[in-house]
């Protein structure tokens, strides 16, 4: 057996002896090895930098995920709002397309670093982080949702929002393009929200470079998120480089106005998710009172001369969105938490408990376990055509496999030191244990029948696997 031993200071070993204690319960058992001392010296906390070829790999995940991020169920309730950007360019000049759209792109890239700001801050505060951990705060919902509404009402025609008076001044001192009459701004913001939206889910080759980013310092959470920006703004620099593209779209006209309430629905949509999930973690009555001052706002916008009170009744409903959320979320806290795990209570599933997963492994059993949110769209994706349909959900059914789930829709520490065991940070999240693999097989972000099944047989080993058959 061999040991890696971490050595600091100046002490040099050579080949030492150990006597390695294995405790099961009452029983144990004692026996020396031998530990190969290969001494890693830690001076003044100092770590050893990736080599230049690991970095690349690392970017290009992040940069290949960052792209499929443009497909995953999180980015789709922001499609109306690339669509409705596309669709203005038509026939527009190729300045004007290359200027709008390399400022959504810059919305994007511009967010992540923030974002990888943010997550710098909170590491160095001790605070544990995740990809989409703000999915996980009862305000940034709030907020979120009051958003999506307004962004709704507006392209329902219900208001205009006219910009502050130093922000408009800002405005009209910048390039603007003649065929659309948009600010750079307007799409820079469009970029900047998209992110916000794309953040609850983790496409494939992205939970690989988050975790490289999280486990690592400032640099590496730097470098890496912007190679994600860029990915998830590759489409956008496509059609800046070929304006072309949106060129050749119909130009704007009566027609766009139908079109525009069409994806207003999309977003309201989005609102509703928004407060659904908002409403697993302050409670229904909160989400029920928010979505009443939602209706109450677009009543009002909706009355003649409504739009004169546009700008005090959002902010109202603004208000009263946060206010609510942040007082339900103070009960919450007195008196529980927000979430009791309701989803793991589920037929076929147990809740989280990493001792269970060891008693059960133990027991010669094989344990599924999935991580889920309420906020993330992928983890339904994959309940929806693996883990609760098919030949999967029937070996949870009949007991040949044993599912445990967690759910971290609220944050909680034991899921997220679970996740950073495997390195990751941020979900969906699915292992495969068995009497072959005690220590667990991690599977992809999307799940397919073909790899459960084949992780399952792997971790069940040779002498169980023809009852999985």
């Amino acid at each position: 057996m061999r040991i890696p031993v971490a050595v600091h200071g100046d002490a040099r070993l050579s080949r030492s002896m150990l006597e390695l204690t294995i405790v099961d319960g009452a029983r144990f058992v004692q026996k020396p090895v031998t530990v190969d001392a290969m001494p890693t010296v830690a001076s003044g906390g100092a770590t050893t930098r990736p080599s230049i070829t690991a970095w690349l790999a690392v970017l290009g995940a992040a940069l290949l995920g960052g792209l499929i991020l443009n497909l995953m169920p999180c980015v789709l309730p922001v499609l109306s709002l690339k669509l409705l950007a596309a669709v203005g360019y038509g026939g527009a000049e190729r300045r004007a397309i290359r200027r709008g759209f390399l400022a959504s792109a810059a919305g994007i890239v511009v967010s992540f670093l923030m974002l990888a700001a943010g997550a710098v801050a909170l590491k160095e505060a001790g605070v544990a982080v995740g990809w989409g951990m703000q999915f996980q705060q009862p305000m940034f919902l709030a907020a979120m949702a009051t958003l999506v509404v307004l962004f709704a009402a507006n392209l329902w025609g219900l208001f205009e929002l006219p910009l502050p008076r130093a922000i408009a001044d800002l405005g009209a001192q910048l390039p603007r393009e003649s065929a659309t009459g948009g600010s750079l701004t307007g799409h820079f913001l469009t970029g900047a929200f998209a992110t916000l939206l794309a953040t609850p889910c983790s496409a494939p080759f992205l939970g690989t470079a988050v975790g490289f980013a999280l486990a690592g310092g400032p640099l590496e959470i730097a470098a890496v998120f912007a190679a994600m920006g860029v990915g998830l703004a590759l489409p956008y620099l496509v059609v800046a480089a070929v304006p072309d593209v949106a060129r050749a779209l119909p130009k704007p006209g009566p027609w766009m106005a139908v079109l525009r309430r069409v994806l207003a629905i999309a977003l309201a949509l989005t609102a509703a998710w928004l407060l659904s999930v908002l409403a697993a973690q302050a409670g229904l009555a909160a989400a029920l009172t928010i979505a009443g001052a939602y209706g109450v706002l677009g009543l009002v916008l909706a009355m003649p001369g409504g739009r004169r009170l546009a700008v005090p009744a959002g902010a109202l409903a603004a208000v009263a969105a946060l206010v609510v959320t942040w007082t339900a979320e103070r009960g919450f806290t007195a008196g529980g938490p927000a979430t009791e795990q309701a989803e793991s209570g589920a037929a076929n599933w147990s809740r989280f408990d990493p001792a269970l997963i060891e008693e059960l492994v133990g027991d010669g059993q094989v344990v599924l376990v999935d991580v889920t949110a309420d906020w993330c769209l992928t983890c339904r994706v994959n309940k929806a055509a693996v883990l609760d349909r098919g030949p999967v959900a029937a070996l949870l059914a009949d007991g040949s496999v044993t599912g445990v789930r967690a759910d971290w829709t609220s944050p909680d520490p034991a899921i997220a030191e679970y996740l950073s065991s495997f390195g990751r940070y941020g979900i969906p999240f699915n292992a495969v244990y068995g009497p072959a693999a005690p220590a667990g097989i991690a599977l992809p972000e999307l799940l397919t029948d073909t790899v459960v099944l084949a992780a399952i047989r792997k971790a069940a080993g040779e002498a169980s696997t023809a009852r999985l058959d």
